[in-house]
């Protein structure tokens, strides 16, 4: 098992890093390399640990998008060709992803209950500061803090939050520089209304699935349900085709559900003296 120290050191030497610098070093990782240094499993700790998870999935999504640098296109490769090398380049990436997901969600779960705990004023001043995109500060990353403040637990709060925004941004914005025209001043206040708009979207997801969840019809239309309805009457066999889909997916799922806990439990019973 790799030592803690030998994991400290490589989490500070991976967090000293340029984002390039690491995500070449995660790709490589990822896929099977190892380059002189710390040893592969310490490396693995490292990547995985709390620290540096958020980090190490960003670097992750960041490769899938520019799979192409990675992979550039060679001498008389077609288009096509070239294709069919980053399929499963993009595919192994991708896979690679999930242990990092699972930390980063234990890790925003901690985060749900910390800011479902705070007062107002501190909630406020904490929403504040993730709207406006400042840089963090403290020990937990953007990504942790957007999963937190978007989860069903805490979004109707911040959606409260960002009606007060709307009504009255220069409540929330930082003071004006010594000379800030109208014009800029119009302009700062109309991109945060914007910052504030997007972010409301995400958080309407996660309250409607909350309110779908309490056996409550969601506060606004069901753009999809709609649309669902309008195939079902001009495309009945092709959404019937879907739904048997769906259903066999869905019945795949329970059964893997279902012989994953009689694992757990077979195995919670070898371990038990």
């Amino acid at each position: 098992m790799a030592e803690a120290q030998e994991i400290a050191a490589e989490i500070e030497r991976l967090s000293s890093m340029s984002p390039d610098g690491f995500m070449n070093a995660v790709v490589h990782h990822v896929m099977g390399g190892h380059r002189t240094g710390a040893p592969r499993d310490v490396q693995a700790a490292a990547l995985a640990s709390p620290q540096m998870a958020p980090r190490t999935l960003d670097a992750l999504e960041t490769a899938i998008k520019r799979a192409r640098s990675f992979l550039p296109l060679q001498d008389g490769e077609s288009r096509r060709q070239q294709a069919a090398r980053l399929a499963p380049f993009r595919a192994g990436l991708q896979e690679a992803m999930r242990p990092y997901q699972d930390v980063v969600e234990d890790l925003a779960h901690e985060e749900t209950k910390q800011l479902a705990a705070l007062d107002d004023e501190t909630f406020t001043r904490r929403w504040t500061a993730f709207v406006l995109d400042e840089p963090v500060t403290g020990p937990v990353p953007r990504r942790v803090q957007a999963l937190g403040f978007r989860s069903p637990r805490v979004a109707a709060r911040a959606d409260a939050v960002c009606r007060v925004m709307l009504e009255d941004p220069g409540r929330f914005l930082p003071a004006a520089a010594p000379g800030e025209s109208r014009k800029a001043r119009a302009a700062r206040v109309e991109g945060f209304r914007l910052s504030v708009i997007a972010e409301q979207r995400f958080l309407r997801y996660a309250i409607q699935y909350a309110e779908a969840r309490h056996g409550r019809m969601p506060t606004e239309p069901n753009v999809r349900l709609r649309a669902l309805r309008l195939l079902g009457e001009n495309h009945p066999e092709e959404l019937s085709s879907l739904l048997h889909q769906v259903r066999a997916e869905m019945q795949k799922g329970k059964t893997e559900a279902r012989r994953d806990a009689r694992d757990v439990r077979r195995a919670a019973g070898k371990g038990a003296p």
